[in-house]
């Protein structure tokens, strides 16, 4: 029986790189959570323990780049959020400038931790 299930997933993998090239996170974390599902029941079925082995290797790549996106799409939801809550409240946060302080090195921070995302080699 042939296992139609890796052409698929690796035709499905390439988009996923394509869209994490291209700063597409959420498009990138969805087709690479769906090439992974397509690569774990590859895996199921796959009776070459040397191809298994590399399947394996490949899928903890995809694996890691996908929980990656999932953290940065998070932390940046958490982010937007509370810029959003600064801006209702930056009457509070003039009348403070300690606030001001820690909110610019929040975001300098989020920027710093997150700026791999941008980095492509």
């Amino acid at each position: 029986m042939e296992n139609n299930l890796i052409p698929e997933a690796i035709e499905i993998v390439s988009k996923a790189i394509e869209a994490d090239n291209n700063n597409e996170y959420e498009k990138a974390m969805s087709l690479y959570r769906d090439a992974l599902a397509r690569f774990t029941m590859a895996l199921k079925y796959e009776k070459n323990e040397s191809r298994k082995k590399l399947l394996l290797e490949r899928v903890e790549g995809y694996l890691n780049r996908a929980e990656e996106l999932k953290v940065h799409l998070q932390n940046q939801l958490e982010y937007n959020e509370n810029i959003g809550k600064s801006s209702n409240s930056s009457t509070e946060q003039k009348n403070n400038g300690r606030d001001d302080n820690d909110s610019e090195k929040k975001e300098i921070t989020w920027c710093i931790k997150w700026s791999y995302c941008d980095r492509k080699t």
